[in-house]
């Protein structure tokens, strides 16, 4: 399968929900009950991971697969620096998810129209980051919010080791692989000298693209 054949197989699916994004960060605003959406998609990302890591934030993301059908038409697509995916980097976005969430959810809970305000606070919640998203994303890369993205980082932590992506020896380190990659995931940094080992990067969201076009067939799921 050629590159372009296998974008095309995975946006297909995409398509199926990247609207919610824009249903969510416009009507929230006028419907506040469409905020409720955040936290369904929060609880089912991290009830994936536990199976099948990131698998989530691949296609049934609405947000990351607005990132891959809309953003990349604007982005520049560079090399996404370390200093996003780092721990204390992704720390940080989990405190501040949490600090808005404990600073404004009272408050809404407390008011006299609590479902809609409630609603409103995951509304803006995701309109804000949506928009660091879109800010970041122009200039570096698309998916650079996936990287600190609060929940994909606890689905990264969730879901080590499950349905882990695996290189053999067989590896040309051609890179074709990264090309197509949406996480610039370097795994033929992984290769073993003999037989299989494990891609140790749990961000993968295994999307399966990097399998369909090596050509040497040196990548798959460990089942």
């Amino acid at each position: 399968m050629t590159i372009e054949s296998a974008v095309k197989n995975r946006n297909r699916k995409q398509y199926l929900t990247w609207w919610i994004l824009p249903l969510v960060v416009i009507g929230g605003w006028f419907y506040p009950v469409l905020g409720y959406l955040l936290p369904i998609c929060m609880m089912a990302a991290m009830g994936i991971a536990l199976f099948k890591g990131r698998y989530w934030c691949d296609w049934m993301c609405p947000r990351g697969a607005t990132w891959d059908l809309l953003l990349s038409k604007i982005s520049l697509m560079k090399e996404v620096p370390s200093f996003f995916r780092s721990i204390p980097f992704r720390l940080l976005w989990i405190m501040i998810l949490m600090g808005v969430l404990a600073l404004k959810l009272p408050p809404a809970l407390a008011s006299l129209d609590p479902i809609n305000q409630v609603g409103l606070v995951f509304t803006m919640l995701l309109t804000v980051t949506t928009l660091v998203g879109i800010f970041v994303g122009s200039p570096i890369h698309q998916r650079i919010w996936c990287g600190f993205c609060p929940v994909g980082t606890m689905s990264n932590w969730i879901g080590r080791g499950k349905y882990a992506l695996e290189i053999n020896s067989d590896c040309k380190e051609c890179k074709t692989c990264h090309e197509v990659c949406p996480m610039q995931i370097k795994k033929w940094k992984y290769k073993p000298e003999n037989g299989w080992a494990v891609v140790k990067n749990w961000d993968c969201l295994k999307c399966k693209l990097c399998i369909e076009v090596c050509p040497e067939k040196s990548l798959k799921f460990k089942m």
